[in-house]
């Protein structure tokens, strides 16, 4: 605990010399937020119990020098119902850490950082830069759910067009809620796996446990690449995306702990695999409505077989795969309206894997759905009332969330609201997956 603040606190302080002959701006955040399981959840585990009981202190500090300039992001944080903090609940976490030089065509920036593609509310298209942070509730559903990659971005800018180069010569995996006690947990790693016995006629139904997830070796052949390139004209805006790296999740692999009749359980393991995409989005004024335009192709992607469809090759052939290869391709369009007063956002999403997937984990090949926001400011904009939803149009379900925001001044704001997820008539589906995490909260927030 004492070597990470002291490891923080001389990453915050290297900043300091760079800013004696220029400019420093320091900025914090402290945000605490509260949340129990809605009345309708199930009765027994959720309805009632605390959901969120997360409290911050964030901390930015930006650093300037002509052309050059530094940026530190750094949180303490506690969450009172993870207990994968250290012995005192509490948690640092380094945001970003980056230098930056800027000439006037061109611009290196090396160390943490994040940067979002793509023109996409809330649904990744092309956003594969940046891994998820899926650890938590809170971190599920905070507006800043990406984690940072350590890089060296280099950049172009023109008078209509940018450039970006980026080499990530560290895989950062996805933040996944793989603890004991984790309420997120069972819907990345299942809590049984069935085990077909065909000798007896019978299937066990068997506990998991897990083991190593692998990462790619720390080498220079397994750097990520990415490359933007943007165009900026008078009609339309439109950008240009290319990656090469690492698929931020694992794919699983299921293997029996003992040998039968005495088969204890299952372990489960995990490796990363390599993934390509391309892409594209597009903005376009028509008027006092936007229309954004987003595409991915992900060529020979590798997908997740199931966990009965590997142990029943284990049981034929010993030695399966865990995943299998197929094309990918995501799109979406979206209108964005600001009326008086008023922001409405509607898109549609869809997502085909092409080919036979009669063996992966996932349920339909075409996946499709809908979001839609719509915020209003009242008081001179000091109260803001907002309703957002996503529906899959596969199963039918659904999230809602509508809140209310209100600031006592400048620094201080308040909010309370609901994430609500129904599930489908038929199928739970990806967001009903999610019925008995449904919460409503208060937030608070204060900002110097």
């Amino acid at each position: 605990m004492k070597k990470q603040i002291l490891i923080s606190t001389l990453a915050l302080a290297s900043l300091l010399p760079l800013a004696a002959d220029g400019g420093i701006e320091f900025s914090s955040t402290l945000e605490t937020q509260w949340g129990i399981g809605a009345p309708w959840t199930d009765s027994e585990d959720c309805a009632g119990r605390f959901s969120l009981g997360s409290t911050s202190l964030t901390g930015k500090l930006d650093a300037y020098y002509g052309n050059s300039s530094a940026f530190a992001e750094l949180t303490f944080s506690h969450d009172a119902l993870d207990g994968d903090f250290f012995s005192d609940g509490l948690s640092i976490s380094l945001g970003e850490l980056w230098i930056d030089y800027t000439d006037s065509f061109w611009g290196v920036r090396v160390g943490r950082q994040k940067a979002a593609w793509g023109k996409a509310d809330g649904i990744d298209i092309t956003n594969v830069l940046c891994p998820s942070d899926m650890s938590s509730f809170s971190s599920m559903i905070s507006d800043d759910g990406k984690l940072a990659v350590d890089a060296i971005r280099l950049s172009l800018n023109g008078n209509s067009f940018t450039a970006d180069a980026w080499w990530i010569p560290f895989f950062t995996p996805a933040s996944l809620p793989l603890n004991e006690g984790n309420s997120l947990r069972k819907f990345v790693v299942p809590q049984n796996v069935e085990y077909p016995v065909p000798s007896l006629g019978t299937t066990l139904n068997l506990p998991v446990t897990i083991g190593n997830l692998e990462k790619p070796e720390l080498a220079l052949w397994n750097g990520e690449y990415g490359l933007k390139l943007s165009g900026y004209f008078s009609a339309f805006d439109v950008s240009l995306y290319g990656f090469y790296g690492w698929d931020d999740i694992p794919l699983l692999d299921y293997a029996m702990v003992g040998t039968f009749p005495s088969i204890s359980g299952i372990n489960v393991s995990g490796e990363y695999k390599r993934m390509g995409m391309v892409g594209a989005d597009a903005a376009l004024p028509l008027g006092e409505i936007v229309l954004r335009l987003e595409t991915a192709f992900f060529p020979m992607r590798h997908f997740q077989k199931s966990a009965e469809s590997i142990m029943e090759e284990k049981i034929i052939s010993g030695d399966p795969s865990t995943s299998e290869k197929h094309n990918q391709l995501s799109a979406l369009a979206g209108v964005d309206w600001m009326p008086s007063g008023w922001t409405l956002t509607a898109q549609y999403y869809c997502d085909v894997v092409f080919g036979d997937i009669d063996s992966l984990e996932r349920s339909d090949s075409y996946e499709h759905g809908a979001t839609l926001s719509v915020s209003k400011s009242l008081v001179n904009e000091t109260l803001e009332l907002s309703l957002a939803g996503i529906i899959g149009l596969n199963d039918f379900d659904s999230m809602i969330s509508p809140s209310v925001k209100y600031s006592l001044s400048d620094q201080i704001t308040l909010s309370g609201g609901a994430y609500i997820f129904l599930p489908g008539p038929s199928r739970d589906g990806k967001y009903g997956a999610y019925k008995d995490l449904s919460t409503i909260y208060l937030d608070a927030k204060f900002s110097f």
